[in-house]
């Protein structure tokens, strides 16, 4: 008998580590309530999948000047999801599109980083896009519905709230 509780401890709790080891691994970017986690976030973009190996949008390769705030000089990386979107020209982007946004100063020193990640179901009325604002060391300074991101993106909510280019 004590053979047999010894194999299912030890079964169930080798299954245990494995099943956190592969949740770590997997870049998931949504906390246990199902509300996003920016430091997971950053920590997928940056150390798993790194964002600046992604593309960037069609036409602003590299440095690119700003009609809008926050930045003056930006780099806009857009994952594949998003790519997708832009190129096929679907209207509306999936869950999982990222873009991110790196914003410099005008002697082009990086000073934010900002970033729109669409959730389903995270905010319908702001088309499920979640908002953050991190320093360049990845520290967030805001994050979520963020109404200063919001109340400027409104005006093209019809571009599904995004600025650089028709994904219609």
């Amino acid at each position: 008998m004590n053979k047999l509780k010894f194999w299912v401890f030890n079964t169930s709790l080798f299954i245990f580590i494995l099943l956190i080891l592969y949740g770590i691994g997997t870049g998931q970017t949504l906390d246990k309530e199902g509300k996003i986690n920016a430091q997971a976030l950053w920590r997928y973009m940056t150390l798993e999948n790194p964002y600046q190996n992604y593309p960037t949008w069609p036409g602003k390769e590299g440095f690119y000047e700003s009609t809008m705030p926050p930045g003056n000089i930006l780099k806009l990386f857009v994952n594949d999801i998003a790519l997708d979107t832009i190129v096929n020209k679907k209207g509306t982007f999936p869950e999982g599109a990222l873009l991110i946004k790196e914003n410099y100063t005008d002697d082009k020193k990086l000073f934010l980083i900002t970033v729109m990640y669409k959730s389903r179901g995270f905010n319908p009325a702001g088309h499920d896009w979640y908002w953050v604002k991190y320093k360049p060391d990845g520290e967030a300074r805001l994050e979520g519905k963020v109404d200063a991101c919001i109340d400027c993106h409104v005006g093209v909510a019809n571009n599904d709230y995004v600025f650089t280019g028709s994904i219609k």
